[in-house]
């Protein structure tokens, strides 16, 4: 008897866990917490052992190599540099006919002058400092008289005037206007026979200044320039004439412009040749054993140097 309720009560038993899922099953359906005490019933699981699985990453195709595609090579901006070719009509508003110089003449040359006011020209009266670095040298036959000690009146011939530092201005009186020479420049002044030549043989920038307002310059136009080194200023009473812009003196000339109803023309001139052919450039080799004269020969020679090079030789000729 006691055989069959052990079995009973074992069938009993092993019906729980059914009845237990029973539970689990009713309660996922609705949704009812299941109790703690079920949930007790159970023994922890062991967790199982599940290898992790590997995982075989695919090798990437080779990256292409970078290929870098140089900047097109632009080159430096450079602007335009416009040279004018005839700035007549804005340099000098002269009146008249020029006689036919097709042959000489050339607007390249009024490169050589500039004009400017009438104000900037340095007056007598206002000169002043020491004298001492102005020097005089002059051709057999010249006639000029010192009218103080920074003024010279040429009245006929051909003088070279140089002024040094400490010594600042000297002018030159003549029938068609003044001429000054500041400090460190070097200029020949020759009048004859009513045509004058001014030329600047290494005085830069305004240097050398030219105020032409007598004679034919009379008058509300007349002009007031600077000349370059290497450039020359010929003024006349006459009307130029082939002679007068290419006189035989042995110096070499080229491009030529003709002014102001033929009585003004500018040139360029070899200062080379000038050094070689000038008398009163001559006069002064004589005397280069004096510290002055050595300077001022130094002073030209090396300003002919650097024409050459910048301006070039060709084209300047010698009238036979």
């Amino acid at each position: 008897m006691e055989v069959i309720k052990v079995k009973k009560r074992r069938a009993f038993l092993d019906k729980i866990p059914f009845f237990i899922a029973g539970l689990f099953f009713l309660a996922f359906l609705f949704g009812t917490p299941i109790p703690a005490e079920a949930q007790s019933t159970f023994p922890p699981s062991t967790p199982s052992y599940s290898p992790t699985p590997t995982t075989v990453e695919p090798t990437p195709p080779p990256t292409p190599p970078l290929l870098i595609t140089p900047l097109p090579t632009v080159p430096p901006f450079t602007p335009e540099i416009v040279v004018p070719t005839d700035v007549e009509p804005g340099l000098f508003n002269f009146q008249g006919t020029v006689p036919n110089f097709s042959n000489l003449s050339s607007p390249v040359a009024l490169n050589g002058v500039q004009l400017v006011d009438d104000s900037s020209f340095p007056q007598a009266s206002e000169l002043k400092g020491p004298t001492s670095g102005i020097s005089i040298r002059q051709t057999e036959g010249t006639n000029y008289e010192k009218a103080s000690d920074y003024v010279i009146k040429l009245v006929k011939g051909e003088i070279l005037v140089s002024v040094k530092r400490p010594s600042e201005t000297a002018i030159v009186e003549t029938p068609f206007g003044n001429i000054s020479i500041s400090a460190n420049g070097d200029a020949i002044i020759k009048l004859n026979e009513g045509t004058l030549r001014v030329m600047n043989l290494d005085g830069q920038g305004q240097t050398i200044k030219a105020q032409l307002d007598r004679g034919p310059f009379a008058g509300p136009a007349d002009p007031t320039l600077t000349v370059a080194p290497g450039y020359e200023v010929v003024a006349s009473k006459h009307t130029l004439s082939r002679s007068l812009l290419r006189p035989r003196d042995g110096i070499a000339r080229r491009h030529f412009k003709v002014l102001e109803n033929s009585h003004l023309a500018i040139s360029e001139f070899s200062l080379e040749s000038a050094l070689n052919a000038s008398d009163v450039i001559a006069d002064l080799r004589q005397s280069k054993n004096g510290v002055k004269e050595r300077r001022i020969l130094g002073d030209m020679s090396k300003m002919a140097a650097v024409l050459n090079h910048m301006n070039g030789t060709q084209g300047f000729t010698v009238e036979e």
